[in-house]
């Protein structure tokens, strides 16, 4: 881990901004994006980020009212299977509602092949 704790920041936005800047190239890193319709999600949900080996959607906070809507994600707590960090949301098998997407999408995988 350790990524910020010996970090002293000069201001409180140099702290957002490197919190940012780190779930940024996480997601490039670690995350698909995935029509939310092979997560058996409605299609007007759009496209969201996939973690596969940790299980875990990610979502830009811009775009977090269509999940919460059409994907029934508004009922996911803070802390029991949603947490936002910076500009994203993010979302865990702790979660029912998100361990059903990732066997909609391990269904859709095997199905594709």
């Amino acid at each position: 881990m350790g990524f910020f704790t010996d970090t002293d920041f000069d201001s409180s936005l140099d702290m957002i901004d490197a919190v940012n800047e780190v779930v940024e190239r996480n997601i490039r890193n670690n995350f698909t994006q995935e029509s939310a319709s092979k997560l058996g999600l409605d299609i007007r949900c759009g496209r969201v980020y996939v973690d596969i080996n940790d299980q875990v959607i990610a979502v830009p906070n811009h775009n977090i009212r269509t999940l919460d809507y059409y994907g029934g994600f508004e009922y996911i707590k803070e802390g029991e299977g949603r947490t936002t960090i910076g500009e994203y949301t993010f979302f865990t098998t702790e979660s029912d509602r998100v361990a059903d997407c990732f066997e909609a999408l391990a269904d859709d995988m095997v199905d594709g092949e």
